[in-house]
């Protein structure tokens, strides 16, 4: 039988010029960085408080640190010439109406150089994959609105805006984010 090269021996998954794994806790600093450098590149001059305050560099990486080290959490990363370059992650929701066969999707980032070159697909694959090996029947994300690009790739996608909307009180302009949804199986 022939093996397939877009599945590493490791369980590692190729996606083009792109690897898929499974983060680990020493990726922290690296995922903070994509994370840092999407957010600037969707927000800077749309959001009056761009950047945020709270956290520092530092604080950041530690919270990302914690939540890799959780077991709640499931962290993808992809990788281009060993560089984490992109990372969505995936748990159960959160959300106050959610039932327990509902997964959310809080990150998706990729650094805006490697945008329009699959990866976010790829991740976005990744997790949906994940969310149904899981045995999770729906997974919901959040967009804030003035986020545009995101709400055209997970409509592109098939997630559908489900009429629920929450206000990102720890902002000036108190963004809206509008919840998506997808449906991973027959109910």
């Amino acid at each position: 039988m022939a093996s397939d090269p877009s599945h590493t021996p490791s369980g590692h998954r190729r996606h083009g010029p792109f690897l898929l794994r499974n983060a680990h806790v020493d990726d922290a600093r690296a995922i903070e960085a994509v994370h840092w450098a999407a957010r600037e590149a969707v927000y800077d001059g749309q959001v009056a408080d761009w950047p945020p305050s709270g956290l520092d560099r530092d604080g950041r990486i530690e919270r990302w640190t914690r939540w890799l080290s959780s077991e709640h959490l499931h962290c993808i990363v992809g990788e281009e010439d060993g560089r984490i370059v992109g990372f969505v992650t995936i748990r159960a929701s959160r959300d106050e109406d959610a039932e327990p066969h509902v997964a959310e999707m809080p990150t998706l980032y990729v650094d805006p150089a490697a945008w329009r070159r699959g990866l976010g697909a790829a991740l976005c694959r990744a997790a949906v994959a994940l969310a149904s090996a899981l045995d999770f029947l729906e997974l919901t994300l959040w967009v804030v609105e003035v986020n545009t690009r995101a709400q055209r790739f997970y409509d592109a996608f098939g997630f559908v805006a489900d009429g629920a909307s929450q206000v990102d009180e720890d902002t000036t302009e108190r963004l809206v984010a509008r919840r998506y949804r997808l449906s991973l199986g027959a109910e």
